[in-house]
């Protein structure tokens, strides 16, 4: 019995580091263009979306991770660089989810939101600096988050901004995983 028992941790140490778990930071990247120390330049994000704003919000989230988590060293707008990054935000929407019924107190709020979801989507190239071609293109890119509406619209607005903060840092993690990946 004791030497089944040792048999199988043997067996099980064996086959521990062969499980599929790998960091990403601990293995030769795939993707040609993720060569440390090379320049890229983000061009601002085009905004073909009724939503004012949105493209700073997601051009300065992808800057950020970016400058934290990627093998690159960023250049300014209109300096020459290996690579360019450059996104277009395609949708914006924010529909009602869920709807307030009403209290006996608030027979006037009946029929409004109490939960909303915001979507943007998104399309995303990195470009060669050097001919222009385009190397990676990521097309209909979706991210969407819910929130709930509380009856004092002074704070529907300032919520809103906050979901769409979080949307635009969950596309850039997103993108840039995929990214580094050299996943096509």
């Amino acid at each position: 019995m004791t030497r089944t028992r040792w048999s199988c941790l043997l067996l099980a140490l064996l086959l521990a580091p062969g499980c599929g778990y790998h960091r990403l930071d601990r293995r030769p990247r795939a993707a040609a263009w993720a060569k440390p120390g090379e320049t890229i330049r983000l061009a601002r994000f085009r905004n073909l979306t009724p939503r004012l704003g949105l493209e700073d919000r997601f051009t300065r989230a992808l800057e950020n991770r970016l400058v934290a988590a990627s093998p690159w060293r960023m250049v300014a707008q209109g300096e020459s660089s290996r690579w360019v990054l450059q996104g277009t935000l395609e949708s914006y929407t924010s529909r009602p989810i869920g709807l307030s019924l009403g209290g006996d107190r608030l027979k006037a709020s009946a029929g409004s939101a109490s939960r909303v979801e915001v979507a943007v989507v998104a399309s995303v190239e990195l470009l060669d600096g050097i001919t222009g071609a385009v190397v990676l293109s990521r097309r209909g890119l979706t991210f969407s988050n819910q929130y709930r509406v509380d009856q004092n619209f002074a704070s529907f607005e300032s919520r809103e901004i906050q979901v769409i903060e979080s949307l635009a840092d969950d596309f850039a993690e997103s993108f840039l995983t995929q990214l580094l990946e050299g996943t096509d």
